[in-house]
């Protein structure tokens, strides 16, 4: 805190609102509000798997099976060993138990979260460089800003929103143990930092910040002078070596749930990755500072040539731009310009390892919620200088109050305008797809609108178009044969759908389909072997039990039907089909056998 404002904070009366809680409020009620339509949304995309189909999060028998990764390989049977977040789960579980499947409820909850961020924001800023000007304007364009579409707009993207606010609070408590017990705020560090962990594993760059932080904080003033660069980086690494058993722990559990399990092996060489970095560098930095564009999917891939579009170019234009941001350090702060450089740099690091990502998802706009607050920092700090004015409104300069909101308000703008394209699954893959033809999810995720809309002609032409975009996706795969299925060419779709379980074979889906088309050309026992394949794959898909007992009740086992429809009712009560089917498979089994012919002489 600057002597200025030390000297006025102790001036002002306690008990009463200050100039400081005014801004900070007026921030936090521009965020909230900006978002607010988005309480009228569906759930989209992977809601469905996450929340709305999920069994695992309807009945607090599962909460155990959290922490153990079981969940994860049910729910995604190809990749199990790539995510581990059971206080998520956790957290998604109480939320269900309380709201269920109230979509407004769920949305509200996620600007609540959004909120909460921006606020601590607002404080980290506040207490890391001591300014409260820098801390109002940071926390508005944190919060205002369109690259955060994902994150609030769509219902289980609110998990980064979950997982910042503990990240976050990790830090803070890192900042209060500098100025009193310091062995009590690290401890409380500590377990914040651990609960970060097990709702997102980027929260292991924390020990990283901390260290950035307390380098560049004693390399300033006076201190810097009495203390010699090895003496400060002994001190850093020992502060940040705190973490270190914390993550030891995390990371062994990791390794024991992931043991046994199919992991998801890296997707491209080193020199791939390195090929396609600067573009991966440049569409974060294009979409803050150049937010028109955004959508769910992106033409994005990798790089195995150097070539001046998606190399060359990218990688000059990355460099110029650090180079800037180099250079105006001694402009606009140096210690704060290096604060925000690690804060954008240290927590965007996690989602540089892209080549553990789908070939269609090497980036997304949630992967920069954190490291937004840097890039806001930087742009508070630009704002802050060149908007100086002596005419001052309550105790800020009217030029840089009118100049932050004309900014935010265009920001806000553009946030409603973009978020709206999350209302809906047709509204959000017909923006992907306008915005990224290539990407092969988005269209699947179209032709999925298409086909559940019964347009199947539509939903063949264009995953037909995509051509080779999509040839090793099960999920575009599955998604033809569905149409040709439905369009009674059972033949073209039997080809299809075998081919989408070559390039998948651990996903269940594909053979309850190939299971359906045997069933139409009259090839039951053959439809039996593909639905026992399906619920092997997938044992806690209720659908697949359904549609299991379905064919073995056709193929006369009753017994054995009623068994997968009880499995069906326990993951999903209620369902209604499932019931009938039992209904009709009881009575069947009730029903007296027909009396036998007499024999012919």
């Amino acid at each position: 805190m600057t002597g200025t404002e030390s000297t006025r904070a102790e001036l002002k009366p306690k008990g009463k609102s200050t100039p400081e809680s005014y801004y900070a409020r007026i921030v936090l009620l521009i965020t909230a509000v900006t978002y607010l339509g988005t309480v009228k949304f569906d759930f989209v995309a992977g809601d469905y798997a996450q929340i709305l189909s999920n069994p695992f999060i309807k009945a607090w028998r599962y909460a155990p099976q959290y922490f153990s990764g079981v969940l994860w390989r049910q729910l995604f049977p190809p990749t199990p060993g790539g995510t581990y977040r059971p206080l998520m789960l956790l957290w998604t579980r109480l939320t269900y138990a309380i709201f269920a499947d109230r979509s407004l409820a769920w949305h509200t909850l996620a600007i609540v979260l959004h909120v909460l961020a921006t606020w601590l924001v607002y404080l980290l800023i506040r207490k890391m460089t001591g300014r409260f000007t820098l801390a109002w304007l940071t926390a508005l364009l944190f919060g205002v800003h369109p690259v955060h579409h994902e994150v609030v707009a769509w219902v289980w993207g609110a998990g980064e929103s979950f997982f910042a606010i503990l990240f976050l609070a990790a830090f803070l408590a890192y900042l209060q143990s500098l100025e009193k017990s310091k062995a009590i705020w690290m401890s409380v560090s500590g377990v914040l930092y651990a609960l970060g962990l097990l709702s997102n594993g980027s929260a292991i760059v924390l020990p990283a910040l901390v260290f950035a932080h307390q380098w560049i904080s004693s390399g300033v003033g006076e201190q810097a002078e009495r203390s010699a660069s090895a003496v400060r980086f002994r001190r850093a690494l020992q502060t940040a070596a705190v973490y270190t058993p914390v993550a030891a722990v995390y990371l062994f559990i990791r390794y024991k749930v992931a043991a046994g399990q199919t992991q998801p092996m890296a997707m491209a060489s080193f020199s791939k990755w390195l090929l396609t970095l600067p573009s991966v560098l440049l569409f974060y930095a294009r979409n803050w500072f150049f937010p028109a564009r955004l959508a769910a999917f992106y033409d994005l891939y990798y790089q195995s040539r150097v070539n001046v579009g998606h190399v060359i170019l990218p990688a000059l234009i990355v460099l110029a731009l650090g180079g800037a941001i180099w250079a105006s350090r001694k402009w606009l702060g140096s210690r704060e310009v290096s604060l925000a450089a690690a804060w954008i740099v240290v927590p965007l690091l996690p989602a540089l390892a892209f080549v553990l990502f789908p070939p269609d998802e090497l980036v997304h706009d949630r992967y920069f919620y954190v490291p937004s607050i840097g890039a806001s920092l930087l742009v508070a700090l630009l704002l802050e200088r060149v908007l100086r004015s002596p005419r001052r409104e309550f105790e800020q300069p009217l030029r840089l109050v009118a100049g932050a909101l004309a900014l935010a308000l265009g920001l806000a703008v553009c946030t409603v305008w973009t978020s709206q394209f999350w209302k809906n699954d047709g509204a959000l893959f017909s923006r992907a797809h306008e915005l990224a033809p290539a990407n092969s999810a988005a269209a699947s995720g179209l032709s999925e609108e298409y086909i559940d809309a019964r347009q199947f002609d539509q939903a063949e032409a264009l995953l037909q178009s995509a051509g080779e975009n999509g040839a090793g996706d099960s999920r575009y795969l599955l998604n033809l044969g569905r149409a040709q299925y439905l369009k009674k060419q059972y033949d073209s779709a039997e080809e299809t759908i075998r081919h989408s379980i070559a390039v998948g074979p651990d996903t269940g889906e594909p053979y309850v389909y190939l299971g359906m088309i045997q069933l139409k050309q009259d090839h039951p026992h053959d439809a039996l072997a593909n639905l026992q394949r399906a619920v092997e794959i997938n044992p806690e898909d209720a659908h697949f039990h359904t549609s299991y007992g379905i064919v073995l009740e056709v193929n006369g086992d009753c017994t054995a039907a009623m068994s997968q429809f009880e499995a069906a009712l326990a993951l999903n009560p209620g369902d209604g089909l499932t019931q009938r089917e039992m209904f009709r498979c009881r009575a069947n089994a009730t029903a007296p056998a027909p009396a036998s012919a007499p024999p012919k002489p």
